[in-house]
């Protein structure tokens, strides 16, 4: 029976669908959905509507259905008593829409208060695939719910893979859930027990224990890392870190990150592991600020610093993966995974005030060797800077460089340096150009430890004459682009003055430099680009080989191929002085690359070899949820293998688990990792913009 089959009813037949068109809507606003109003279309159907005049209560009976835009209710019977305002819905109840799926044996709910109870119910979030089973569900305010005892888990499975059971659950659909007595289970073992859990609802980034690992390395030990992650604000949140190594002890790390604003945001970092097999504690500490000031002016500050130069040595990267903001580079700053392959640590205050056609700044730079002792480092405490950028008028152009700084060093000679560099150009030509450039450079000296003051007076020739050869086909475009050029710099006695950085010794030059570049992109080979470059140097100075190394650089990028070569072939000893060249090859299913490192000079020839497969991978027509990656780098110069990993990662419906073993000459490592998808993780290093 539908309404238009209940209005050719008498009058209490109406009064009847009027009171059960109520009951419906108040029904409906037990469940999450929004925006229920009386004037939005509704269905209702049911085979026998009656009304009981002794007890004033109606009654909707035999698979009574309402659907309400997006949202479905169902039951067999549904009563409502209008004295005291009471309803019930019995007998299969289901309620469905966009975002869930709720299943009952029955639910008490008051037409006045709104407030109800569901019995026996099963609740399913369709986004984040939580099945949530519960003996006694109680709708205790506007969006307030509590529960006796539930289960938790994102398996679709019977029995699931994992679930949490837990007792005394209170549900704020717009906070948070809080629960006490919670035991995880991994199938029907429990394996892990809180007497408090809470975790917050509406925000992407969720509270929780972050994906556990462990494993074994010969230098470490037996080894556990475990996270955990606290979304304190929109804006802001910690992560606290506990690394066990049987054989060094606990490593403790916290890393803090907020964004107050988009140009005013930072991060903070600190590791502390006291090593009981060598007695000795190290420390790392990490932190960048952005900050906008008053005005045209901004800045930032960046600290990294360790108390022991073999830190990385010794630990490795210990903040890989836990320290740096997705909306920055993945090397914010210049801070690195792989520091141990640094030279120096940097630490930098910097202040910037840009102005029409340039900027001051100020820096205060400190760098700290991870090579040994940094007495001897020469640091700038502080530099001040004016620049000017280049401005043109006509054919002309000129910009200038001063800058003053302090060098301070425990060791060796400290004092300041004032730096002028202005620089001109002329500019002529179209389709072939001249460009002549001219560079004068005073630097003045005010030393200490001695006391001493010396000046230099330089300057820098340039002149570049080039072309551009453009021929349009088809499918492609190809760029010739020829070029010469005539580099000058007088020789200028500069024995006396101190090495503080790259300024201090300008060489003496008197070169012609050759090159030849062809550019070619379009669909010949599916949307390609490619680049090949030619070019040598000769000297005019008295040098007993004047000839450079032929340098060639190509590069060819595609969908499915990208390649890069670097060689630099040496033209008196007629072979190979170095090159550097990598080819990778990528689809659907993975990918396989190929790297080379080769320096004469050194006795380097290193190899490495890379791939992977995505999941799943075919195995005998069955398909595995499974990837795998691995790399080797390889010395042919007698240095032989060097290091290889190799990482494989098993993904379930509810599960994954991540196997990586590693080894380097004396030391291996194997560590496990295990993820239940679902209990509020995140993506290690990662934060949203509040404001986007």
């Amino acid at each position: 029976m539908t309404i238009k089959d209940l209005k050719a009813e008498n009058s209490r037949n109406t009064l009847t669908v009027i009171s059960v068109i109520l009951l419906l809507l108040i029904l409906l606003s037990f469940f999450p959905a929004p925006g229920i109003t009386a004037e939005k279309a509704i269905s209702i159907s049911a085979d026998n509507l009656e009304y009981l005049s002794r007890t004033d209560t109606y009654i909707a009976k035999g698979s009574v259905k309402i659907i309400y835009e997006d949202s479905i209710l169902t039951a067999d019977e549904i009563f409502l008593n209008n004295a005291t305002s009471d309803a019930l819905a019995t007998g299969n109840v289901v309620f469905e829409d966009a975002d869930v799926i709720i299943q009952a044996d029955k639910i008490e709910l008051n037409l006045d208060t709104r407030l109800g109870t569901i019995y026996n119910s099963n609740i399913f979030y369709k986004r984040d695939n939580y099945h949530i089973d519960g003996g006694v569900l109680k709708k205790v305010g506007d969006k307030i719910y509590y529960m006796d005892q539930a289960t938790v888990t994102t398996c679709d499975a019977e029995p699931p893979e994992w679930h949490f059971k837990g007792e005394d659950i209170e549900i704020n659909l717009e906070e948070d859930i809080k629960a006490k007595n919670t035991t995880f289970y991994i199938k029907d073992t429990p394996v892990l027990y809180s007497p408090y859990f809470w975790t917050p609802l509406v925000k992407k980034r969720k509270t929780g224990f972050l994906t556990p690992s462990m494993g074994y390395s010969n230098t470490k030990g037996f080894t556990f890392k475990q996270g955990f992650f606290w979304a304190m604000k929109e804006n802001m949140d910690a992560s606290f870190y506990a690394d066990y190594y049987s054989k060094k002890g606990l490593g403790k790390g916290l890393d803090y990150r907020y964004i107050l604003n988009p140009e005013t945001n930072g991060e903070f970092w600190i590791y502390h592991l006291k090593d009981t097999e060598a007695s000795r504690d190290f420390l790392e500490f990490k932190s960048y600020h952005n900050q906008k000031l008053p005005g045209n002016m901004s800045g930032y500050l960046k600290v990294h610093l360790v108390n022991e130069f073999d830190y990385y040595n010794e630990l490795k990267s210990t903040s890989f993966n836990r320290f740096g903001l997705s909306s920055w580079k993945s090397e914010p700053f210049g801070f690195a995974s792989e520091e141990r392959l640094q030279k120096y640590l940097e630490s930098n205050l910097h202040i910037s005030n840009a102005f029409t056609g340039g900027r001051a700044y100020f820096l205060g730079q400190y760098r700290r060797s991870i090579e040994g002792s940094s007495g001897n480092v020469p640091q700038s405490l502080p530099e001040v800077g004016f620049i000017i950028n280049t401005l043109g008028a006509g054919v002309a152009s000129f910009n200038l460089g001063i800058t003053g700084t302090n060098f301070w060093r425990d060791e060796n000679q400290r004092g300041q340096r004032l730096d002028i560099n202005p620089n001109f150009f002329l500019s002529l030509g179209r389709t072939v150009n001249f460009t002549q450039k001219v560079g004068l450079r005073e630097t003045l000296y005010f030393l200490d430890k001695p006391e001493e003051y010396f000046s230099r007076e330089i300057f820098e020739l340039r002149s570049v004459l080039s072309t551009r050869l453009l021929r349009k086909y088809s499918s492609m475009i190809h760029l010739i682009e020829p070029s010469i050029e005539y580099a000058y710099t007088p020789a200028v006695d500069q024995s006396e003055l101190p090495t503080f950085d790259s300024i201090d010794s300008i060489p003496q030059t008197s070169d012609i430099i050759y090159s030849f570049t062809n550019r070619f992109a379009g669909s010949l080979l599916g949307n390609s680009e490619a680049r090949f470059r030619l070019s040598q140097s000769y000297s005019l100075l008295d040098v007993d080989r004047p000839f450079s190394p032929i340098i060639l650089e190509s590069t060819f990028a595609s969908k499915n191929l990208i390649f890069s070569a670097n060689a630099f072939y040496n033209v008196y000893d007629r072979n190979i002085s170095e090159t550097i060249a990598s080819i990778n090859l990528s689809g659907e299913k993975g990918y396989i690359g190929v790297g080379k490192n080769f320096r004469r000079s050194t006795s380097l020839d290193q190899y490495t070899f890379e791939g992977g497969l995505n999941s799943p991978i075919e195995i005998l027509g069955a398909h595995l949820p499974v990837s795998i990656y691995g790399k080797l780098w390889y010395d042919l110069k007698g240095g032989g293998f060097q290091e290889s990993i190799i990482k494989s990662t098993y993904t379930s419906q509810c599960w994954g688990l991540t196997v990586s073993f590693s080894n380097k000459p004396h030391e291996y490592e194997l560590m496990f990792g295990i993820e239940f998808k679902g209990l509020g993780l995140i993506t290690l290093g990662k934060i949203e913009d509040f404001n986007q």
